[in-house]
């Protein structure tokens, strides 16, 4: 059963069960001073199990008991040499990586498509960031996988880079031929890091892509949440090989790590490692077979389409997780954006996220199919309703001629970190033209940066800003979420444009 050989849970038991006075944190002292609003909804056992890092409950900086021993199991299970619990979130894993194999200046290769909490790392590191390109899909505006090819002349063009990043999966569960990067980057000496955040599932079945470890990957972060049974934030990251140094990995990860870690994050994450050791091919053989019946759904809906690994090999992947369902309405003449507001108000269904043509969808054993006969229904109706006012045509076909052109490109003019920590001042976005941009700009989700730190801002950029925020997606990172304003280097001159707003 999942509930043995799970020290923290069995600790936490232990510890709940007993008759010890609190005199610690939290304030709460197990539940006894909590508001009842709160025991409501929780239940008492979850706050029974809300504990700090007294005696016997170890500590996640410097572990040598419970903890120590349930990242063990969790190394076994997800076959690394070294795992290491996350409370901040896969984001602090990734920007952990990057501290502990880049140093200030350093160049780091990562991807177009990189989250923002990789860039965070860079501006927090002062590494020099070079970016490469996936393979994109221009039909239905989406990242794909990043080539061995493109690795190797992104090398070859810097051969003093000191790591490279991969994401495989992305969101849309492309995988990218990690075998094959791997080689590519080991000839320099230097780890390859893969953001694995939304594949900790990976491997678990034979119909699911392998795990990047397994394929020469040096170090993983995993979304233990995404896929998996953990609470949200709980992740852990994953290390194998000798190139990325556990002590500055370490060092790294009391920076940025809570120094109150949430025990109850802690025990999901020992929860979700019992499950995979004990069932997890069961958990995705039936998460698998509901994502086939939901494509075969759809495929008998007049225009829904979706794809499949075939689809996805066929433009450059090395495979595909099925379990995530991309779900294309372009050619119902209605954005992704309005399918999820529809599907959440008139059906209740809310699907992971939307972009301009599609809806992604994540099927794991936690759905039931029925479920997914609500999905196809719900879609359905979506597809009768599309031409009764939930976008006009005419608006729609202003939308599709703007939007089948991949996302501008431009150029870092100065490095993210420089940007980041320099005086900057606040312009309308229409009047930042030619500016170098001193925020991170991106839709979220995915959380895919437009525009980053140090980069010049370009009539091309704007144009796609406008669009995006007239689509209604939601943008994290500027200091306007409406993206009206956004912050630009104050020491640019900017003869004939208005006087700049201070921030």
């Amino acid at each position: 059963m999942a509930e043995k050989n799970t020290p923290l849970i069995e600790a936490l038991r232990e510890y709940a069960a007993g008759k010890t006075v609190r005199f610690h944190m939290p304030g709460h002292k197990g539940g006894a001073g909590t508001s009842p609003v709160i025991k409501d909804l929780m239940g008492q056992a979850v706050l029974w199990a809300d504990v700090t890092n007294i005696p016997g409950m170890d500590d996640l900086h410097q572990p040598t008991g419970i903890i120590r021993k349930a990242q063990e199991l969790a190394a076994r299970t997800f076959g690394a040499e070294d795992t290491y619990f996350l409370i901040n979130g896969s984001s602090c894993g990734l920007m952990a990586l990057i501290m502990a194999t880049c140093r200030p200046d350093d160049k780091i290769l990562v991807p177009r498509n990189i989250h923002r909490s990789i860039l965070s790392g860079i501006i927090l590191t002062g590494t020099v960031p070079v970016f490469f390109k996936p393979v994109y899909d221009r039909e239905l505006m989406l990242p794909l996988a990043v080539s061995p090819e493109t690795i190797r002349c992104a090398l070859a063009q810097n051969p003093d880079a000191r790591a490279v990043f991969v994401i495989s999966p992305t969101y849309n569960g492309v995988t990218s031929d990690i075998g094959k990067i791997a080689a590519e980057v080991h000839r320099y000496g230097i780890p390859l890091m893969v953001d694995e955040a939304h594949g900790p599932h990976l491997g678990l079945h034979e119909d699911l892509p392998p795990r990047a470890l397994e394929c020469g990957a040096d170090a993983v972060v995993h979304g233990t949440h995404k896929l998996l049974t953990s609470f949200t934030q709980a992740s852990m990251l994953h290390v194998t090989g000798p190139r990325v140094d556990r002590a500055r990995l370490e060092q790294s990860l009391r920076v940025l790590q809570s120094t109150s870690p949430s025990y109850l994050l802690l025990a999901s994450l020992d929860a979700a490692r019992a499950d995979v050791a004990a069932k997890g091919r069961q958990m995705f053989d039936r998460a698998l077979k509901m994502a086939a019946e939901l494509r075969v759904g759809i495929r008998n809906i007049p225009g829904v389409t979706t794809f499949d690994e075939r689809w996805a090999v066929e433009r450059g992947a090395a495979g595909l997780d099925n379990t995530k369902v991309t779900i294309t309405v372009k050619d119902l003449g209605i954005t992704g954006v309005k399918a999820e507001a529809w599907l959440r108000k008139n059906a209740f269904i809310q699907v992971e996220m939307s972009d301009v043509f599609n809806l992604l969808v994540i099927v794991t054993a936690g759905n039931t199919p029925g479920d997914i006969a609500r999905l196809v229904s719900g879609l359905q109706a979506v597809a009768a309703e599309a031409g009764k006012g939930i976008m006009l045509e005419d608006d729609f076909h202003v939308v599709l001629e703007q939007a089948l052109v991949e996302p501008p490109e431009t150029r870092l003019a100065v490095s993210p970190r420089e940007a980041f920590f320099s005086p900057s001042v606040s312009l309308p976005l229409e009047k930042t033209a030619g500016e170098v941009a001193a925020e991170t700009i991106a839709c979220y989700p995915p959380g895919i940066p437009v525009l980053c730190p140090g980069e010049k801002i370009t009539p091309q950029i704007i144009e796609h800003l406008q669009l995006v925020r007239r689509l209604g997606l939601h943008f994290q990172g500027p200091h306007d979420p409406t993206v009206r304003f956004i912050r630009v280097l104050k020491d640019v001159e900017r003869a004939g444009q208005p006087e700049p707003v201070e921030v």
